[in-house]
């Protein structure tokens, strides 16, 4: 077992992927390896042919440094594969995030009644009604909204919730300090709410096409449901049913969304339709019994 330090340091090694770190920390896990410093990690690389190049250890050792620092005046929590807090919805799935950098309380990430709301930046009115609302009736049925901080749905969604006083959680796909400065009042209400914003990269990194596929996975992960409110077939949403489909979580559209389910050439027996109230509550029942037959078995 390394230390969550070593594990930001691994992921500062150009071309060295989250899946061959993985990869990396599983061989020594199995080796019971006992290294005590980033250079006998570095050795160790060499020796079994993973990265056989010059790596400049003090160069990112001191951009590793810098990301701890950052995190510090931020307030941030860096929680790694091997804390006790990891959360447990994320230890589970095979692409699991090797880092998490959290504002707020992470244990919202480990909650059995996390429903994430999602769906397109440019939604209708409509829509944008139908996520807020949605997310305030569901919030005061004891859930925990997820959504990922966008414009539009997401950025509903969150609102709803907190118009609710719940509590909710962000996953985004950039560094902290870059939603921050996107969104500081959404950001702001969310953390003095008592809610977390989590994100898998060091918090002064931009977000790239890739990060916001790999945001969605996390989101699906850490729900126990996902309702798409408009959006679904192309884009980021698309993506985040699909993660969620793998996991085996239920899926719902709204009635606003009817067609693009018709279209879409997703199979998942999980997906239905939410045209009310009733629906919706219906539809946090079932996450809540799936949930309790899941822990029975």
């Amino acid at each position: 077992m390394i230390s969550n330090e070593d594990i930001i340091k691994l992921q500062l090694i150009d071309g060295l992927g989250r899946k061959s770190i993985s990869k990396i920390l599983s061989y020594i896990d199995s080796k019971n390896l006992k290294l005590n410093n980033f250079s006998e990690i570095v050795k160790l690389l060499n020796s079994i042919g993973i990265r056989k190049v010059h790596i400049d250890i003090n160069k990112i050792e001191q951009e590793a440094l810098s990301v701890i620092e950052s995190c510090k005046k931020a307030k941030l929590k860096i929680i790694g594969i091997y804390d006790k807090e990891y959360p447990r919805k994320l230890r589970i799935i095979e692409d699991k995030p090797l880092v998490l950098y959290v504002d707020g309380d992470e244990n919202l990430l480990n909650q059995n009644n996390n429903i994430a709301i999602v769906g397109t930046r440019n939604p209708s009115q409509q829509g944008y009604e139908i996520s807020s609302i949605f997310a305030e009736k569901l919030t005061e049925e004891q859930c925990c909204i997820v959504s990922g901080l966008a414009s539009g749905c997401d950025e509903a969604a969150h609102y709803g919730c907190l118009q609710a006083s719940g509590k909710t959680v962000a996953v985004i796909p950039s560094g902290h300090l870059y939603a921050r400065k996107a969104n500081k009042v959404l950001y702001n209400r969310i953390i003095l709410s008592g809610g977390a914003i989590v994100s898998e990269l060091p918090p002064n990194l931009r977000s790239q096409s890739y990060t916001f596929i790999d945001r969605n996975r996390i989101i699906a992960a850490i729900s126990d449901g996902v309702i798409v409110i408009e959006g679904g077939q192309k884009g980021g949403t698309s993506h985040t049913v699909r993660f969620a489909s793998s996991y085996n979580k239920p899926v719902a559209y709204t009635i606003s969304n009817h067609l693009n389910i018709v279209q879409t050439s997703l199979s998942n027996n999980n997906i239905e339709i939410i045209d009310s109230f009733e629906k919706l509550v219906e539809f946090k029942n079932k996450i809540k019994i799936k949930y309790v037959n899941s822990t029975e078995e």
